[in-house]
C-alpha cells in the first residue's frame, strides 16, 4: 500500500518516504547524514465553491493512504466549499456522493491542511514544489471561473513543462472540467486530455445538474481531446507528458492509480 522510490543523486540517495499513520495524518520525516529523506507531496487545487465531492475526497484518501502529504490550495487562501447539492437535498439522489464519500468529506474537511489552504494568489506559491498536482472539476459556475483563472493558468504554465516525459520529474492530473485549465495554461503545447463527454453533460442537464456553459468537451481544442470508449471507467494518459485525465467521478479510482504510476515513472 505504501510506496518507496529511490533516486540516486551522485554519491547520495534521495529516499522518498511515505507517511505511515492509520488515521492518514502526516508524520515527520527525519534526514540522516548520508541520505535525504522526504515525503512525496501532492497539491489539490480547488475553486472557492462548488468542487466535486467525489473527485476531491476519494483522491485525497487514496494518496494519503499511498503515503503522500496532501495540501490544498485555493485562489484566495480561504477554505473551499464543496458542491452542497452532492451532500444532501433532492439533487443528491441523482448526482450525490456515496455515503462512504460523504464520510470521507466529514473527515477531510476537519484536517488542518483543508482548513488552512495555501493561497494560489500568493507571490511565493508555486506548484513546482510538488511531485503531483491535481485539478478536479465540478458543475458549479465557480468551477468554470476557477479553471479560467489567469493566476491558475500562470502557475500551470510553469509546472506543466516539468511533467515532460523527456526531461521532467513531476506529474499532473485533471478530472472533468479540470482539464480546461490545462489547455488554457499551455495552448501551444501538444498535450491531450479526456473530459466529460458531451452526451453525459446533456443528460445531466435534463436533471438540472449541469451547466451548459461549462461543457468541458466544447472548451478543449478538438485536436487535443480524447473522447475515449463508452466504458464505465477509463482514463487517458498523455504520450508526451506525465499527465493523466479522467472524464467524471466514476473514473477517480482508476485515475488515482494511473497518477501513482506516473509519479513512480517520473521519479525514476
Amino acid at each position: 500500500m505504501s510506496m518507496q522510490i529511490v533516486r540516486e543523486n551522485s554519491s547520495n540517495s534521495t529516499i522518498l518516504q511515505p507517511f505511515a499513520n492509520p488515521l492518514w495524518a502526516p508524520t515527520p520525516v527525519h534526514s540522516s547524514k548520508n541520505s535525504k529523506r522526504r515525503t512525496l507531496k501532492m497539491c489539490i487545487a480547488l475553486p472557492d465553491n462548488g468542487y466535486d465531492v467525489t473527485q476531491v475526497c476519494d483522491s485525497w484518501q487514496y494518496f494519503l493512504k499511498q503515503g503522500f502529504m496532501v495540501h490544498f490550495a485555493t485562489l484566495t487562501g480561504y477554505v473551499a466549499q464543496a458542491d452542497q447539492t452532492q451532500l444532501g437535498g433532492l439533487k443528491s439522489w441523482f448526482v450525490g456522493a456515496t455515503a462512504e464519500t460523504c464520510t470521507l468529506y466529514g473527515r477531510m474537511s476537519t484536517t488542518s491542511e483543508y482548513l488552512k489552504p495555501l493561497s494560489l494568489s500568493s507571490d511565493s506559491f508555486t506548484f513546482n514544489a510538488y511531485d503531483l498536482v491535481l485539478i478536479p472539476g465540478g458543475q458549479d459556475a465557480a468551477v468554470l471561473d476557477f479553471v479560467h483563472s489567469p493566476r491558475l493558468s500562470a502557475l500551470l504554465a510553469d509546472y506543466i513543462p516539468l511533467c515532460s516525459r523527456a526531461s521532467g520529474n513531476h506529474a499532473l492530473g485533471a478530472i472533468a472540467q479540470g482539464a480546461i485549465a490545462i489547455h488554457r495554461a499551455v495552448p501551444n503545447l501538444q498535450i491531450k486530455s479526456t473530459t466529460t463527454p458531451l452526451y453525459m453533460e446533456r443528460t445531466s442537464y435534463l436533471f438540472g445538474t449541469s451547466n451548459p456553459l461549462a461543457y468541458a468537451s466544447t472548451l478543449i481544442p478538438e485536436d487535443k481531446y480524447e473522447v475515449g470508449p463508452t466504458a464505465s471507467h477509463w482514463v487517458y494518459s498523455d504520450e508526451k507528458y506525465f499527465y493523466a485525465s479522467g472524464r467524471h467521478s466514476g473514473d477517480v479510482e482508476l485515475l488515482c492509480k494511473a497518477l501513482r504510476n506516473l509519479v513512480a515513472s517520473a521519479l525514476h
